[in-house]
């Protein structure tokens, strides 16, 4: 019967090529057009053949991971997915070449829970995947034999929940316009949130971030609410926060403030030359009363004496609302004198 079917198939296909060769007086041998047909079909009876056999070759399947125990945070890396080695028939094989999309192999991760280990307030168990075999080969479909798996094995690591109070950071990029100042630095509204994860990266944090906000150019009051940054393992008590910018107006103001000494020993006094210093900044209209020269600290150190006829001047204390901070001289001429 095959063999008819096969004269049958070459028989038909042969005259309906001829056919088509006749009807665009295209010329070739009859001869040598009779043994390309039977090479082709040859060859589709060899390849639909070699597909009914049975191969061993390597796959790669991702995973679900499922059900997480509560309560613990996992904080090592799992694998994507695993290579498994198997024996199936080419279709089969074929059939997975050429499939797109297909279930992952689940693992019930809060199943194996009972077998951690803590260490260090790390919870930790190593699943031994030839040990779920069977789990996984029913995953597959029933064509397949699982012969192997990679990697062998899955190491899970949890910590221990806990909640902290942190502070919020806003990630705002700006630029005033002229003769504008900010009022106050940066509102956000909460300022701190309560936090949720494992304690390895909760005891870590020092401030929880807010999404990237780029302004441009601002020349009033400006709000609005922006989303928490997503730290991975991280929940926040809440998703999103108000940030506020306040601007005003500044002027620029001047005063002459004097220089004090540090380190000095008590026999000897010191003259400066001059004693103290001029000092101009920028500071918004509605601060420019409530400084005074109890904000500033300017001082020379008395064991840079001897090292040059002048004495650098540092600035140890500034109002943190003022800006472009400037004064004069740097340094000062001194003479020391015994008491």
């Amino acid at each position: 019967y095959n063999f008819k079917l096969t004269i049958f198939v070459r028989m038909s296909m042969k005259n309906n090529l001829f056919a088509y060769l006749q009807k665009h007086h295209i010329h070739i041998d009859r001869h040598i057009l009779s043994y390309m047909m039977c090479v082709v079909i040859a060859a589709i009876l060899w390849f639909l053949n070699a597909l009914n056999k049975e191969y061993t070759s390597e796959i790669t399947y991702p995973v679900k991971y499922t059900d997480f125990p509560k309560g613990k945070y996992l904080v090592s890396t799992l694998p994507k997915s695993i290579s498994l080695e198997i024996k199936a028939t080419g279709f089969s094989l074929l059939r997975y070449r050429i499939s797109t999309s297909f279930l992952p192999i689940t693992l019930d991760v809060n199943g194996y829970s009972n077998h951690l280990l803590e260490k260090n307030n790390i919870l930790e168990y190593t699943l031994q995947l030839k040990n779920i075999k069977d789990k996984i080969s029913n995953q597959l479909n029933s064509d397949i034999k699982l012969l192997d798996i990679k990697p062998q094995e899955i190491d899970f690591k949890f910590s221990y929940a806990v909640s902290r109070k942190v502070p919020v950071h806003p990630i705002v990029d700006y630029k005033l316009k002229k003769q504008y100042i900010l009022k106050n630095k940066i509102n956000v509204t909460p300022d701190s949130i309560l936090i949720t994860g494992p304690a390895i990266i909760v005891d870590t944090l020092k401030y929880i971030p807010t999404e990237h906000w780029n302004i441009g150019e601002i020349k009033k009051d400006i709000s609005k609410d922006i989303q928490l940054a997503q730290i991975p393992g991280i929940t926040n008590s809440i998703q999103d926060v108000r940030v506020t910018l306040q601007l005003e107006r500044f002027t620029e103001a001047q005063k002459s403030v004097p220089i004090k000494v540090i380190g000095l020993p008590d026999s000897l006094t010191i003259r400066l030359f001059p004693a103290s210093v001029d000092v101009t900044y920028d500071v918004g209209l509605s601060m420019y009363d409530r400084v005074s020269d109890k904000d500033f600290n300017f001082i020379i150190n008395y064991k840079d004496v001897g090292k040059s006829n002048f004495l650098p001047i540092q600035v140890t204390q500034s109002p943190s609302f003022i800006k472009n901070l400037a004064f004069s001289p740097q340094k000062v001429e001194y003479i020391l004198e015994q008491k």
